[in-house]
């Protein structure tokens, strides 16, 4: 595997934990005064892992899956993802 794609994976498996944590502070921490800032603290990590790893590993598959896509699709989402096409060699 290359190390994009491990990244992508990793920082994956942190939204994922740091979802089920965003669940769970305000019952965890129901006598604290901070449940409001830890919760909050928790739920901007959550979208901060969730939406990188997504960039990382959409951009993966987008330049894999691209070249299925109509050119008029192709284009902008290539040029928004910075991805270069993918060309084949014969």
């Amino acid at each position: 595997m290359e190390l994009k794609k491990i990244v992508g994976f990793v920082l994956l498996g942190l939204a994922v934990i740091t979802f089920f944590l965003y669940l769970s502070l305000p019952f965890l921490l129901s006598g604290s005064s901070k449940v409001i800032l830890f919760t909050a603290s928790v739920y901007i990590l959550n979208k901060v892992f969730f939406y990188s790893s997504l960039y990382i590993l959409g951009k993966q598959f987008v330049s894999k899956v691209s070249k299925y896509l109509p050119n008029w699709i192709e284009k902008p989402l290539l040029k928004f993802l910075k991805v270069q096409p993918i060309t084949e060699n014969k």
